[in-house]
């Protein structure tokens, strides 16, 4: 990697002015520098599997059916917040890692300017990537954009890597009609910034 990253940089906003914007950006993406799991979750899995077992029984089922599927909801329950949490931890590993390098400075500049796409669910600025209630990602650890297919129009991802690993986010989600066109144009102008930066 080079020594400067961010080469041909323009910093042209004040303090005041790099404030605001990074309030905005933290407000857009929704990232945290420390990922916290929470009580809510925990709560949330064991009530609805305690629920489960409850009504399960209560319509005349033996117990032991009643508990076994009040278990697999927990244990479906807990992966999905699992995965959630993970996806935070990644997320908020790389925003440590960009405010690292200069206090964020840039990644917040670039915010300023990047362009919006498919009704604002992306931002894509010179050098990095923002996902709105998402991660920031660093445009030249960009590996691939993907097209995950699916009935209401699918979704697009990125492949990332970088010393945090590597790791797939997804970036927004496509209209049923329309989407392929959609898709290409992400992948296009994702992939040119990558090779200009």
């Amino acid at each position: 990697m080079n020594q400067n990253p961010y080469p041909n940089a323009n910093w042209t906003m004040n303090e005041q002015q790099l404030n605001q914007t990074g309030q905005a950006l933290y407000s857009y993406c929704h990232v945290m520098r420390e990922p916290r799991l929470g009580a809510a979750p925990i709560l949330i899995t064991v009530l609805t599997g305690l629920a489960m077992t409850l009504i399960i029984a209560a319509l005349g089922e033996s117990l032991l059916l009643a508990v076994g599927l009040g278990a697999i909801l927990i244990a479906l329950f807990g992966f999905l917040f699992w995965l959630a949490y993970r996806y935070r931890v990644g997320a908020s590993q790389r925003l440590n890692s960009y405010l690292a390098v200069d206090g964020g400075r840039m990644m917040i500049t670039d915010f300023a300017f990047a362009q919006p796409f498919v009704n604002d669910q992306f931002r894509l600025g010179r050098y990095f990537l923002f996902i709105r209630n998402g991660a920031v990602l660093r445009i030249d650890g960009i590996v691939d954009v993907v097209k995950i297919p699916g009935r209401s129009g699918g979704g697009v991802s990125v492949i990332h890597a970088d010393q945090n690993g590597r790791k797939s986010f997804a970036i927004c989600m496509l209209q049923p009609l329309g989407g392929w066109p959609v898709y290409e144009e992400i992948r296009r102008e994702v992939m040119q910034r990558r090779w200009q930066g």
